[in-house]
């Protein structure tokens, strides 16, 4: 069964200033949002986009949007609005989440998380000391996700889970954790990005 991966987008970059850091346009095209969605179904998932239903630019997105009435109180509410939709929804064992702003990121990372997930556990990539993107929660986490609130995200679901459960995942792919806050951010990363990233 596909696994789902929703990326969040839902939230107001106010350091990006005046432009909307998720049309950020790449350096061969297209813009960043999108580029994320197509490598996310490259790696063989079933990608949405999470996004504020106050914000609806969902006709500018190649994936369906789930739309979060919370999204104002932050991350943790806006993973708990698509995550109550996700599971009366989707019978997947896992699925995996990331944020909307890591340009670098690669499809054989997401590949990579996606195989290891499974229903009971959790799988975090990481990059030599820096935790990354996307995270896989099994199933049984679910519950914990869908009633996130706040603007934490999902990190207290992660601390309260046993270590057993835990699978970190070596990754060498500093694109799961290299995000942009600034416009100035995102121009360096940019000079970084790759015709292809594999």
């Amino acid at each position: 069964m596909t696994l789902p991966l929703i990326i969040m987008a839902a939230g107001k970059s106010r350091r990006f200033g005046e432009a909307d850091k998720r049309f950020t346009i790449l350096p061969h095209g297209g813009v960043l949002i999108n580029a994320l969605v197509r490598r996310a179904r490259k790696a063989g998932l079933d990608v949405s986009v999470v996004l504020d239903s106050e914000d609806d630019v969902s006709a500018e997105i190649d994936a369906p949007c789930i739309f979060s009435s919370n999204a104002a109180d932050g991350m943790g509410a806006s993973i708990a609005d698509a995550l109550s939709l996700i599971a009366s929804q989707s019978r997947a064992d896992s699925l995996l989440i990331m944020p909307a702003d890591l340009p670098l990121l690669r499809i054989e990372s997401i590949r990579r998380v996606a195989a290891l997930a499974g229903s009971d556990r959790i799988v975090i990539p990481h990059c030599g000391a820096r935790r990354g993107h996307p995270v896989a929660f099994g199933r049984a986490y679910w519950p914990a996700l869908s009633v996130l609130s706040g603007d934490e995200g999902a990190r207290s679901v992660i601390a309260a889970a046993s270590t057993e459960s835990i699978e970190v995942l070596e990754l060498d792919d500093e694109g799961i954790y290299l995000d942009a806050d600034t416009p100035e951010s995102m121009s360096g990363l940019l000079e970084k990005l790759q015709p292809v990233l594999r």
